[in-house]
């Protein structure tokens, strides 16, 4: 007897439904049963709650144990609060009685995000977590997470080695007294500096007034990557960032080289010479860590330790514009950072109202919805590979 081919979607559906739903009373599982994931693509949308259902939270289980001691108890409507937060900044929801009027109204939503329809917390629970709790925790959970998203890509032969670093602005809302006004970008608002890994994982982030340098931010944000065990071998900048003092403390202090294209009034810093560093090297034959007959790289590292920032840092510049000008592939690497910078940031405001979803006048409530819309975007990221998918990882245009 032959195989009968042929058969439609709705009725592979309907035999998987049916083999889970026999294995499920088998087991004795409870609680409402989601579709398999389905990663979502332009030939395949999938509703956002859907999409949110698949991510699975407990690797902040011990953040959200210091805000609720009885976690164990209630652990999936904290997981559901979480997902909540999530589905406003990813759908565009500026205010927390519109969404908790979607869970009211649409049960499906309520139970894709883990609620009981039947049982929802009160919004004045809602609005607390929201507006109180998680700003209080959101850098912890923001680096929680890019840590669990380097420990996923690791498990497929990947990094979050390299990176690049811009910052953008944050328009303010009309009227908004309490932001300063840049001739620069010709509005009111503030800035966020985003360090972004090239698989599009933004990996630190820095809030600043709009007239602030965003070159002071770079020590900073690897300082703190180092601290959650991450370590950027390359970054691409632009004209901003590299300081002597910036690429004297990335190179040495951290491990990272700094990419970037030459400005035109550079020219060759002496001081940064070989014969110049040994010779400024030579002048420290007190200390006991003073080594005879060593390399470059042992002299420009004891003067890091000395704060020689600008010697170091000369030196690095200089053999930097020289690979520039003799690498024609570096030269394009540094080109398609800086674009990717670009449009990324333009894709990051259209997609996930960055700025147009501000929800009230304010720094404190800019830099709140803006860190929160970039946790979205790590967390769809999150979804993807806790399901088997590694590419595109960033994309929220298929969400509906």
């Amino acid at each position: 007897m032959g195989i009968e081919m042929g058969w439609d979607e709705l009725q592979i559906d309907t035999l998987i439904k049916t083999h889970r739903k026999t294995l499920n009373e088998e087991l004795g599982t409870e609680g409402p049963q989601f579709p398999l994931f389905e990663n979502p693509t332009e030939q395949h949308p999938v509703e956002t709650s859907e999409f949110l259902s698949h991510l699975h939270l407990e690797f902040l289980d011990m953040i959200l144990r210091e805000l609720f001691p009885r976690l164990e108890q209630i652990k999936p409507t904290v997981h559901a609060r979480v997902r909540l937060v999530l589905f406003m900044k990813l759908q565009g929801i500026r205010y927390i009685t519109e969404v908790y009027r979607i869970l009211q109204t649409r049960s499906t939503v309520a139970e894709n995000l883990g609620f009981d329809p039947g049982h929802l917390p009160s919004y004045e629970t809602i609005r607390h977590f929201i507006n109180d709790l998680l700003a209080d925790m959101v850098d912890d959970v923001f680096y929680r997470v890019v840590r669990e998203i380097d420990r996923y890509l690791a498990k497929h032969g990947e990094s979050l080695a390299k990176a690049r670093e811009d910052a953008t602005v944050i328009t303010a809302k009309r009227g908004d007294a309490t932001a300063s006004y840049s001739g620069y970008y010709k509005t009111r608002g503030w800035k966020k500096d985003l360090m972004v890994s090239e698989q599009g994982i933004f990996l630190s982030y820095r809030d600043m007034a709009i007239t602030d340098d965003e070159g002071q931010a770079l020590p900073s944000h690897l300082e703190i990557l180092q601290e959650n065990d991450i370590r950027l071998d390359s970054l691409i900048v632009d004209g901003g960032y590299p300081s002597y003092r910036n690429i004297a403390i990335a190179h040495c202090g951290y491990g990272t080289t700094l990419l970037y294209k030459p400005q035109q009034h550079w020219t060759y810093n002496e001081t940064g010479s070989s014969i110049a560093i040994r010779e400024r090297y030579s002048r420290y034959w007190r200390d006991k860590r003073h080594r005879p007959n060593v390399d470059t790289e042992y002299m420009l590292q004891f003067l890091y330790t000395k704060r020689e920032y600008e010697r170091v840092g000369a030196w690095f510049r200089n053999h930097q514009v020289h690979r520039y000008q003799a690498n024609e592939q570096l030269r394009d690497e540094i080109a398609q950072g800086r674009n990717q910078s670009e449009s990324f940031n333009s894709y990051l405001k259209q997609h996930v109202g960055f700025e147009c979803m501000l929800p009230w006048k304010g720094a404190e409530h800019a830099f709140l919805h803006t860190t929160l819309c970039l946790l979205s975007v790590n967390l769809v990221a999150l979804t993807r590979l806790q399901n088997g998918v590694t590419e595109h990882l960033t994309s929220v245009a298929y969400l509906t």
